[in-house]
């Protein structure tokens, strides 16, 4: 499956990154998507914005419909995939339509996830003389009046009831929720990725539950608050865009001006609407493949992080693929995780200022525990008492360059769970080298967490490295040195022995 990211301005310092599906489209000249090239499958599951799985919930996916199990749980057969992309709308009562595009080369989808907005309390409005609805979250929308039947355009004359629900570009789950995959079509057929300020929910009903609409000719003005993140830097206008559930994209219709924290702007009809701009991107393609059986690491998740810490996440596909667009020149920090959910690989990528193919990355799955690689270990010594970290516990080592210092560091990291009181033991250390030349380096960062207690760096450590592969490789050394006990003044010896496999 693919991933894609959220383009942000030049001028943007602080803004959440975003993946979800997306095939990389250089056709801007028609909205017709490309013909479909055969039927597959999506698999996957359904949940509130808890992560709570939601039951009896309506999927359909083209002519392909399903419902949930008690666990959230779907499977659709027969689905057409339009090229290589899949258009999944979710329908339960008490929540907002959901809506999820899914790439995959191979026509299937094991890892869907859809996460479905619960609709709050609703407001009432008179059909007749409309009135003022506040947003929960942020923002109000102001209705004129005049109401009519969604399904057939016949006057509606009762009360209205209005939910609505607001979206913040800066939450974490923000593209786990939000509709499609924040793809625009602009009002001249330009297609990009949506660099967000705001998103809103609106769903009109009748008393008996029926959809309703504005009349033509009927307007109603949206206040959607702008995120304190984004504020400073928010343009004095942005274009407005509605989520389109038969495509699976953002089409632009009308503005948004910029009057103090908020955007406002007139609409026409409802469903989701956007307030953002399109951005250009390079394409970025990664494939993974297990560094024991040989086979692709398929269904995996992959997240990728920016430096301010913003996140998002996908699935490799049956191939073991992500692929999508990502921001120019800008370092990224990309993980994979395996089988139980530790993290077995993880480094920096990027900058990018062109489409890249990223060389096929071979990946311990540390979580297999018929694959392990039983001859890694680190062994610490830490005022007299001694504690271990074998190949069934968390190891990796990790090289990737510092951008703030401006040199590359390698990350020795080991951590071991327990069951009582979720307690654990864990190692993190790193020091400058990209070499494959062994030497002598200081140690840069030094932390262990032992018994629920913590220990840091003291000085610089010196770090004898005896061996020094390439990428799935080891890392062969040994240090000794002084540790702090954290909070305090005092200090520990320590000395210490490792082999880790080089990600």
């Amino acid at each position: 499956m693919k991933i894609i990211k959220l383009i942000s301005y030049a001028v943007i310092t602080f803004v959440a990154l975003y993946f979800f599906s997306c095939t990389k489209d250089n056709n801007t000249q028609s909205n017709v998507p490309p013909p479909g090239t055969g039927n597959g499958s999506v698999a996957g599951v359904i949940t509130d914005l808890n992560n709570t799985p939601v039951s009896n919930a309506t999927v359909v996916g083209g002519t392909a419909t399903t419902v949930t199990d008690a666990n959230g749980k779907f499977t659709l057969t027969k689905v057409q995939f339009t090229a290589d992309t899949v258009l999944v709308n979710v329908t339960k009562g008490g929540f907002f339509q959901g809506s999820k595009s899914f790439v995959s080369n191979t026509n299937t989808v094991n890892n869907a996830k859809i996460q479905l907005i619960p609709k709050p309390s609703s407001s009432t409005i008179t059909a007749s003389s409309g009135g003022n609805v506040t947003i929960p979250g942020g923002g109000s929308v102001n209705f004129g009046g005049g109401f009519v039947n969604a399904s057939n355009g016949n006057t509606y004359t009762g009360n209205v009831s209005v939910s609505t629900f607001y979206l913040n570009p800066t939450d974490q789950n923000f593209s786990a929720s939000v509709p499609g995959y924040l793809k625009g079509v602009s009002s001249t057929n330009q297609q990009g990725v949506l660099q967000s300020f705001g998103v809103v929910a609106v769903e009109l009903n009748d008393a008996s539950g029926n959809k309703l609409q504005l009349a033509q000719g009927k307007t109603a003005t949206i206040t959607l608050s702008i995120p304190a993140a984004l504020l400073g830097n928010a343009p004095v206008s942005v274009p407005l865009w509605y989520f389109d559930d038969v495509k699976g994209w953002w089409k632009e219709e009308g503005t948004a001006t910029k009057q103090g924290n908020n955007y406002v702007g007139v609409v026409k009809h409802f469903s989701f609407w956007n307030a953002g701009d399109i951005s250009g991107a390079v394409n970025l393609t990664a494939s993974f493949t297990d560094s024991i059986s040989g086979t692709a690491f398929a269904n995996k998740l992959v997240t990728i992080t920016r430096f301010d810490s913003t996140s998002t996440n996908g699935h490799t596909d049956n191939t073991g693929t992500v692929s999508g667009l990502v921001p120019v020149n800008e370092v990224l920090i990309m993980k994979v995780f395996g089988d139980c959910g530790a993290i077995v690989y993880s480094k920096n990528i990027g900058p990018f200022s062109k489409d890249t193919a990223l060389d096929n990355i071979k990946i311990f799955n540390s979580c297999n525990q018929t694959s392990l690689d039983t001859t890694q270990y680190i062994h610490l010594t830490l005022n007299g008492n001694n504690y271990s970290w074998q190949a069934t516990d968390s190891i990796s080592g990790i090289t990737r360059p510092d951008t703030l210092a401006g040199s590359w560091q390698s990350y020795i990291q080991a951590w071991k769970h327990f069951v009582q009181g979720n307690n654990y033991n864990g190692l993190s250390f790193s020091f400058n080298s990209n070499s494959v030349s062994p030497g002598t380096y200081n140690c840069i960062s030094f932390n262990a967490y032992i018994n629920q207690t913590n220990y840091g760096n003291h000085g610089s450590p010196a770090i004898i490295i005896s061996q020094f592969d390439g990428v799935g490789g080891y890392i062969i050394g040994t240090s000794s040195g002084q540790v702090i006990l954290a909070g305090s003044v005092t200090t520990m010896p320590f000395s210490m022995n490792f082999k880790v496999k080089r990600n």
